[in-house]
């Protein structure tokens, strides 16, 4: 039904429900699952001198979360892989859409991130970048 599914996860423990979602409709559809991990970047300063860039975690942290979804959705049966990349947080919606396009996703699966009034003002939120702009039908799991 869906072929390929998109699944963009990240280390909050919510991920777990958007897994468990994803392997019930691979299965039940006999669709293939790809996992992607973006790693936000916070850049800072840069306007008058060298920019620093924090990252949520490591390289090594990342792709590691990645293999823990993949080979648990294989172990239950579904054909998974993965992905990570980096990019600066405000254009992480942006870079989860160009994903869906590449790889021809039939759906995409994401959690929703529960951030207070204030913080969502100055972040953003990355389901509510991808809401009104998802080029295939998109599961939020809350």
């Amino acid at each position: 039904m869906y072929g390929k599914i998109l699944v963009a996860i990240d280390s909050t423990p919510e991920s777990a429900k958007v897994l468990d979602q994803a392997r019930g409709l691979a299965l039940a559809t006999d669709s293939q699952v790809h996992i992607l991990h973006i790693q936000g970047l916070e850049v800072l300063g840069g306007l008058i001198g060298a920019a620093a860039v924090v990252e949520d975690e490591t390289e090594q942290e990342a792709g590691q979360l990645v293999k823990t979804a993949v080979d648990g959705l294989t172990a239950a049966g579904v054909t998974a892989t993965g992905s990570t990349l980096e990019t600066p947080r405000e254009t992480i919606a942006d870079e989860i859409l160009a994903q869906v396009k590449e790889i021809g996703a039939g759906l995409l699966i994401l959690g929703t991130r529960r951030h207070g009034a204030l913080a969502t003002l100055f972040v953003g939120s990355v389901s509510d970048g991808i809401v009104h702009q998802a080029p295939c039908p998109l599961l939020l799991v809350p």
